[in-house]
């Protein structure tokens, strides 16, 4: 019994980290879209990004503008995330490690294609890093909350 609340505490921080980095990377994404853009732009369209800005000030701004919506999107999975791990999680409720799985795959595997398509390398690397860290998190407590009727 002790055994079992203690990997669900040690998958609670782990995965509390890897909610804090992304909602990091969700807020760089909203508060300077251009972080992310000056790197992956190139990849999908093998013009620079200064360059792009120049030529099309109008059409960069709605690229930039798309930045931020994904990152809002992303920051309220974030949020919803947050809840999950620090409410039901953390009893160890079995749905909340099945939403806490989809979800964060989805994520994380959406970005981490993103990136391969762009041929960004720091961004293929944060969404991996990201993505083991969520899946070292998610499998320590798997038996505990999976094998078991309820956690007292």
């Amino acid at each position: 019994m002790m055994e079992e609340k203690k990997s669900i505490k040690i998958a609670t921080i782990i995965l509390f980290i890897v909610l804090a980095y992304a909602a990091v990377y969700s807020l760089i994404s909203i508060i300077i879209p251009d972080v992310f853009a000056v790197r992956i732009f190139p990849g999908y369209t093998g013009q620079s990004w200064s360059d792009f800005v120049a030529s099309s000030p109008k059409l960069a701004n709605h690229h930039r503008a798309t930045a931020r919506l994904a990152g809002g999107f992303a920051l309220s999975t974030v949020v919803a995330g947050f809840f999950v791990l620090l409410t039901s999680f953390k009893k160890g409720e079995k749905w909340s490690w099945f939403c806490l799985l989809f979800v964060s795959l989805i994520a994380w595997v959406n970005s981490l294609i993103f990136g391969i398509f762009g041929k960004d390398p720091i961004s293929i690397t944060m969404d991996l890093v990201g993505l083991i860290l969520f899946i070292i998190g998610i499998v320590i407590p798997a038996k505990t909350i999976l094998g078991k009727k309820k956690i007292e």
